[in-house]
């Protein structure tokens, strides 16, 4: 506990049994009057007729959201709720229903929800009844004009894919409805190491018909549960009525949330007592941090520069869709800390909250995004910008808290690719600029102390495009791939023709990546190109050339804000048939249809079974903690024997022994290029028909690959 808080004495041992108790009830439990249960069990169909039970979170994408004819339309998900007290408040918290929701009680419509990524909660307490009622909700994920996203280089997966609660309310509690799923808001308008000031904010709701007296006490604890501050206020709440509660306190000498060095975390606590009664209890976790930008040193955290260098992610995995549990989230983000990225872009769309719990736990800077994506044509209606903005305010209320999040993202790539099936008509680039500068204007009074930006695909000759609002630039660039095959340069010099176009604006890569099968090679590394008259081949020795290309151009522009390779796992989209055929010796190729379909950007596969070369190249740069030694190209196992053969490795090591059949053959002492892990060993020959190559670290770390004599 820091000396320089405030304790309040009388209120200790009180304090303390609260968060005893707090700490060791189970999910659904009941505090006083509050309770929120899980929904996890519903039944499911798609036409009314035949049900199937499923667990919740669900989508119904997940057998066919791999093909191109995966399901669009509705689905209907029903459960039953036995209701006993009819004098308590009763809601429905959906984390997330995709894409549009019809919620009905028992027969009766009594809301419907446009996007299908932010939670939004349902007051169903004047349509229950005492005993059984039924809770249904059509989920439906069918194209519509009026809700974002439109068209997408992504499936737009339907069905309950994140999770549902029930939430049970006193007659005097803190509203569902406002400030989030947390039902507190946390601002820290200033953030030092010598001053914090905190503001708390919250909305009480009475539904009795008495005025009462109420006590909110407000506590911030420490990470172990030690009681830091503590304040207690006494509240008028009208009957029938609702109080805004605003709390501030200052503090000295905090522990700073601190990225991947220190992500210490406070709990903020508020209860509200009517005479010795807790009526209700709200809680979120928070972190302290001052973030900025600039134009010449980039980003920094709390005071000093702080380089974001990380990859995008979907919320998609194999045989799931979109409905990931906390265990599917638990292991990419450990994949994630494996890889040592510091920043993470979570597109095109805000994820589940617990994956944001995750980054901050875990020190990870944040950008996420409303899924404006491609599309704003001339056809576009006024209701379809009124339905992003909602979704921003959705997306802001329900994430504010986080402090992992440190960049709003309005849009991603309004260029005319987007339009090609007139679903809004001809791209309007005078509605960009209009409606962009209405959401930022929007986002930045829903948090001003946040950064607000805009995702471009380098369409320079834009009009208006210097002028474009928003707080930061970034960047979609994949010149190597989709621009300029194999040539890998232009990606510098177009950030830097950003960078005189926006000279006050802080300069962000928002994409950069490359078609990658682990399973298609070459022998001769000059045959590793990308042909783009056949795009079924996408060879692992390309995507190494780019991405080695693409680390030494980062590394001499420091000024970059943050970097985010997209993507770091393939993902499936259903228009997409591309790197499909697999080579295991350079020469015999196969058709691999469940690659099909597929964005294999990814540096994982979408089973996250393997792990491409490049992941181990970015692991060789920012985990600091392991020693990397990899050697690539290690699933070739066929390799001519009258051939030169250059073994490359990526490593952070010191230096590097390489043997061949137990033998020494050389040893490097650094990786003689700019990228500093990029090691590439004097040419050898087969010796036997199976000979083993081995690298050894100078602390001890070893790889090793068997190539076997192509015949």
């Amino acid at each position: 506990m820091h000396k320089s808080f405030i304790l309040m004495k009388r209120h200790f041992l009180c304090a303390v049994v609260a968060a005893i108790l707090f700490s060791v009830l189970p999910v659904g439990a009941q505090i006083r009057g509050f309770r929120q249960e899980p929904l996890k069990e519903w039944e499911f169909s798609k036409d009314g007729s035949s049900w199937e039970s499923v667990s919740v979170p669900h989508s119904y994408n997940a057998e066919d959201g791999h093909s191109p004819y995966y399901y669009r339309g509705k689905a209907t998900y029903r459960c039953d709720l036995r209701i006993n007290d009819l004098k308590k408040n009763y809601y429905v918290l959906f984390e997330g229903a995709a894409q549009a929701a019809v919620v009905m009680v028992n027969g009766e419509q009594v809301a419907a929800h446009k996007g299908g990524y932010t939670p939004f909660t349902v007051n169903i307490t004047e349509a229950v009844r005492k005993g059984v009622n039924r809770l249904e909700v059509v989920c439906d994920n069918t194209e519509d004009v009026e809700m974002a996203p439109v068209t997408s280089d992504f499936n737009k997966n339907g069905g309950l894919h994140n999770p549902v609660w029930l939430l049970v309310m006193d007659d005097i509690y803190f509203s569902p409805e406002d400030f989030g799923q947390y039902r507190l808001r946390c601002e820290t308008p200033e953030v030092s190491r010598k001053k914090v000031v905190t503001n708390v904010k919250a909305k009480l709701v009475n539904t009795s018909n008495r005025d009462a007296s109420i006590l909110v006490r407000v506590q911030l604890l420490e990470s172990n549960g030690a009681l830091g501050y503590q304040a207690d206020r006494e509240v008028p709440v009208r009957a029938f009525s609702e109080y805004d509660f605003d709390h501030e306190f200052i503090l000295s000498g905090l522990h700073l949330w601190d990225g991947m060095k220190d992500p210490y975390l406070y709990t903020l606590r508020v209860e509200l007592f009517k005479g010795k009664r807790m009526m209700d209890i709200a809680e979120t976790k928070i972190g302290y941090r001052s973030i900025e930008m600039d134009p010449e040193r980039g980003f920094i955290l709390n005071g000093r520069p702080y380089p974001l260098r990380g990859v995008a992610m979907h919320q998609d995995t194999d045989g799931k869709a979109s409905a990931l549990t906390q265990a599917d989230y638990r292991r990419d983000y450990r994949i994630v800390k494996e890889l040592g990225a510091n920043f993470l872009r979570l597109a095109h769309y805000p994820h589940n909250d617990f994956a944001f719990q995750l980054c901050d736990s875990l020190g990870i800077i944040v950008q996420t995004e409303v899924p404006w994506v491609n599309v704003c044509g001339t056809d576009a209606k006024q209701n379809y910008f009124n339905n992003i903005h909602h979704q921003m305010k959705e997306m802001v209320n329900n994430l504010y808290n986080h402090p992992s999040i440190a960049f709003w993202g309005m849009w991603n790539e309004l260029d005319t690719w987007g339009n090609n099936n007139n679903l809004q008509g001809a791209f309007d680039a005078e509605a960009v600029a209009r409606e962009t500068e209405r959401l930022y204007n929007y986002t930045k009074k829903l948090d001003p102390d946040r950064f607000v930006g805009f995702t471009d695909c380098s369409n320079l000759a834009r009009d208006g495009y210097p002028s474009l609002k928003g707080d930061f630039c970034s960047q979609n660039l994949y010149y190597g791939w989709y621009r300029t095959p194999n040539e890998f340069t232009g990606f510098s010099a177009a950030l830097k023709k950003v960078r005189g176009l926006r000279p006050d604006s802080p300069i962000n890569v928002a994409e950069y990546g490359v078609g990658v099968n682990p399973y298609c090679h070459v022998w001769n590394q000059s045959e590793a190109v990308r042909d783009k008259e056949d795009d079924t081949k996408h060879y692992e020795e390309y995507g190494n050339r780019f991405h080695e290309s693409h680390v030494r151009q980062i590394k001499a522009m420091p000024w970059l804000n943050f970097t985010s390779i997209w993507v770091l796992f393939d993902f499936p989209v259903a228009n997409r048939q591309e790197g499909f055929m697999d080579s295991d010796d350079g020469v015999r190729f196969v058709r691999n249809n469940d690659r099909k379909y597929m964005n294999d950007k990814g540096l994982v596969t979408r089973d996250r079974q393997t792990k491409k070369d490049a992941f181990y190249l970015y692991k060789s740069l920012w985990n600091k903690d392991e020693t990397t030694v990899y050697i690539t190209s290690r699933r070739l196992k066929y390799f001519p024997a009258g051939q030169d053969l250059r073994i490359k490795v990526y490593s952070n090591a010191k230096y590097l022994t390489l043997y061949q059949n137990d033998r020494m053959v050389t040893r490097m002492t650094s990786s003689e290029e700019s990228s500093g892990v990029v090691w590439t060993f004097p040419a050898v020959r087969m010796k036997t028909d199976e000979d083993t190559f081995k690298v050894v670290a100078n602390n001890g770390v070893t790889d090793e690959i068997i190539l076997k004599k192509a015949k």
